[in-house]
């Protein structure tokens, strides 16, 4: 599979550059990667992240500023496999374990993490062959993301995992107890 490390936005809550973010002596962007390449990715793609990153690209979005589905959609073009990982780089808690559960789930479509019902699908694995479903949504008036779980076989993979592992990393509020966990595991 390859990855994709979605790290664009304006992150106007956190007030700076969440990707630059330090935690645990390296950036999010930088802990986001060292997962994929802890489980093999060889094919890593930083999306909305213009500094280049050792043995990653940097893929541009074809339709800029046009939220999530933009970069999914620009780097499953570029893709050197037939699924990508797809993960936020707000949510660096997300332990590796689960993205191995989410890519032995996936036979297909999209293989998305369920919790509490609701899928997150910044976390998740799409088929390459989705890229044309993802610009028809960005040639749509709303561009979210969840649209896309319209377009394909969907495989659910519910999260049984400590609840703080999701937490996003959009505020400084949220940064300050990701922070705290880290050094308090």
């Amino acid at each position: 599979m390859s990855a994709i490390v979605l790290a664009g936005g304006f992150s106007k809550r956190m007030g700076r550059d969440k990707a630059e973010l330090p935690l645990g002596g390296c950036s999010l962007i930088e802990l986001q990667v060292r997962k994929f390449r802890d489980l093999g990715v060889r094919d890593i793609m930083l999306s909305g992240y213009p500094k280049p990153l050792a043995g990653c690209r940097n893929i541009e979005d074809v339709y800029p500023h046009r939220g999530p589905v933009s970069g999914i959609h620009a780097c499953l073009q570029a893709a050197e496999n037939e699924a990508c990982f797809a993960l936020s780089v707000d949510m660096p808690l997300l332990p590796e374990e689960v993205l191995l559960t989410l890519a032995e789930a996936h036979c297909g479509g999209i293989t998305v993490l369920e919790h509490g019902g609701k899928p997150e699908p910044l976390a998740a694995v799409y088929d390459r062959a989705l890229y044309p479903e993802a610009e028809k949504i960005l040639h749509s008036e709303r561009t979210a993301l969840m649209k896309m779980l319209d377009f394909a076989e969907v495989t659910r993979v519910p999260y049984t995992g400590d609840e703080f592992f999701l937490t996003n990393c959009n505020t400084p509020e949220e940064y300050e107890k990701i922070r705290a966990y880290w050094r308090e595991p």
